[in-house]
């Protein structure tokens, strides 16, 4: 029976899917118009991917780990340009299925009683033999899971200008893109798109 269970886990685990990495906009709205100040972040992008199995492969449980943010600050206009400043900051957790999944280990306990008993009833004494099973279940114990610590490595900043002449004015970051609708040094009014 173990072969066959031993085949059966090695077709699941290699038939997962390849780890891929996503991409999504963290609270931002897409398609609609939006404002910022100069300084506020007009994008964050949030960088993940699939965590992976003993053999390389996705999690079946579509559990993921983070791979690293992008960040964009609007900084105002000049000359024509509106100007942002990009932040990359990439992540490595080193997380698997393997260490970060927790153990549990089931508390059940069975016991086992027989004997003999001497009886003294109308009859007499007499004897007789008795036996039992109890089992008995306790909550299991869980020992949680322990992935390595984060390593963050800040990729540092890059200045971004953006034409204000040319129509539409847009700015692309990781795979999103940001059209300016109005900027000035007060505010810009923007909307955001995957």
């Amino acid at each position: 029976m173990k072969p066959l269970f031993a085949v059966i886990l090695t077709l699941l685990l290699s038939g997962c899917a390849d780890v891929q990495e996503r991409s999504h906009i963290v609270g931002g709205r897409t398609g609609t118009p939006l404002t910022a100040s100069v300084g506020d972040t007009v994008l964050r992008v949030s960088r993940e991917k699939n965590l992976p199995n003993i053999v390389g492969k996705s999690d079946i449980f579509g559990r993921t780990t983070p791979t690293g943010v992008e960040t964009v600050q609007y900084l105002g206009v000049r000359d024509g340009r509106a100007f942002f400043k990009r932040r990359t900051v990439n992540v490595e957790t080193g997380a698997t299925t393997m260490n970060s999944t927790p153990l549990v280990i089931p508390n059940t306990a069975t016991t086992t009683q027989s004997g003999s008993v001497n009886v003294y009833g109308p009859n007499g004494y007499g004897s007789g033999s008795y036996s039992g099973t109890s089992t008995t279940v306790l909550p299991p114990t869980v020992i949680p899971a322990h992935p390595p610590a984060p390593v963050m490595m800040d990729e540092g900043s890059l200045l971004l200008s953006v034409d204000l002449s040319r129509k539409p004015a847009q700015l692309s970051v990781a795979g999103k893109t940001i059209t300016i609708l109005q900027a000035d040094n007060a505010r810009l009014l923007y909307v955001l798109s995957e």
